[in-house]
């Protein structure tokens, strides 16, 4: 009995075509269902974002390219999600789910539609990761490390809240073996360029409001209130925060089972899905723009504990997860309606 148990849990993959081009579909028509009642649309700028983005969301075109601008950031942000996970072997097992579970992350939950600042910061984001996580007991890795660096500098541009990432890298530096004065002072020189290209376009036009507006927004904090809370509007994140909490203890309490480099970047991916949830609830006016950088190692530490654990009851667990979160983005837009 066991023998047949072991055959029926080792040859089905999550990640097959026979339920990898459903789930798919599936987020496909959560996507069009958005569009069709305007969901998040207008993209407005607000008065403590970037001018880079306001001038973005004054720039967007009309209401199918923004739709289609928003599709495609997520569709390349799960592309470069699920690259670095097959080129640094976060998962042991070959697998799409990190891909999956970011699209199905992002499609469900309509605070991420149509289009955000974070849909471009995500990009830089995950590109620093690969840059840090190359950088494993390197201490000469500076240029790796003036690299990372630069891309969340860039990325703070249109989110100027991404700097908050930065110490979280430092502690994964020094982790990773590759903290030593250079690659500090060239993580810190990375971040500088940005900086310095924007303050002699702020001399030049003789504007200093991309300076000083973003910096004041980055340290008011405002913690998230409780009060006018919808249930319905929580549970997905609930769900989510709940998925990654299980994912990150069975890494803890199987962590023999993986190769000490990949244990050390699955660990730095659950301090970070940690940072991100912790600065969701201290930032309300951006809760949402935290809540889908925490997608990012959300999708990769759910996709190993789908892909590595070998349960009836995971097998079910993985359908009741994509049913669950699609269900509760059609009764949010039910009661968005």
């Amino acid at each position: 009995m066991r023998v047949a148990y072991n055959k029926y849990t080792r040859r089905f993959d999550f990640s097959a075509p026979q339920t990898f081009i459903p789930v798919l579909l599936a987020c496909m028509v959560c996507w069009v269902v958005s569009y069709l009642y305007s969901v998040g649309y207008p993209v407005y700028g607000e008065v403590s974002a970037t001018p880079l983005w306001n001038a973005i969301c004054q720039a967007l075109p009309g209401k199918e390219f923004t739709y289609i601008i928003g599709m495609v950031l997520m569709a390349g942000g799960a592309f470069l999600l699920h690259r670095a996970n097959y080129v640094l072997v976060l998962i042991r097992e070959k697998t799409m789910l990190p891909f999956l579970f970011y699209i199905l992350f992002i499609s469900t939950n309509p605070d991420f539609f149509p289009l955000k600042s974070t849909s471009v910061g995500v990009f830089c984001l995950i590109l620093a990761i690969y840059q840090l996580f190359t950088s494993y007991h390197d201490p000469e890795a500076r240029e790796k490390a003036y690299s990372a660096a630069l891309l969340i500098g860039i990325g703070s541009l249109l989110w100027i809240h991404l700097l908050w990432f930065l110490p979280l890298f430092w502690l994964g530096m020094y982790n990773f073996r590759s903290l030593t004065p250079r690659t500090f002072m060239a993580s810190l020189l990375g971040v500088a360029t940005v900086y310095w290209f924007l303050l002699g376009w702020c001399v030049w036009q003789r504007d200093f409001t991309p300076f000083t507006i973003p910096f004041h927004t980055l340290f008011k904090m405002h913690l998230l209130a409780t009060d006018g809370i919808v249930l319905v509007d929580w549970i997905s994140i609930i769900a989510i925060a709940f998925l990654t909490i299980v994912a990150s203890l069975n890494i803890v309490m199987h962590d023999t089972e993986d190769s000490l480099r990949s244990r050390q970047f699955l660990a730095f991916l659950i301090a970070m899905s940690v940072w991100a949830f912790s600065l969701y609830f201290l930032y309300e006016q951006v809760s949402e723009e935290f809540l889908e950088t925490a997608c990012v190692p959300a999708s990769i530490l759910i996709a190993h504990f789908f892909t590595v654990t070998r349960r009836r009851i995971v097998f079910w667990s993985f359908y009741a997860t994509v049913v669950f979160l699609i269900a509760t983005l059609f009764i949010r837009l039910w009661n968005f309606l």
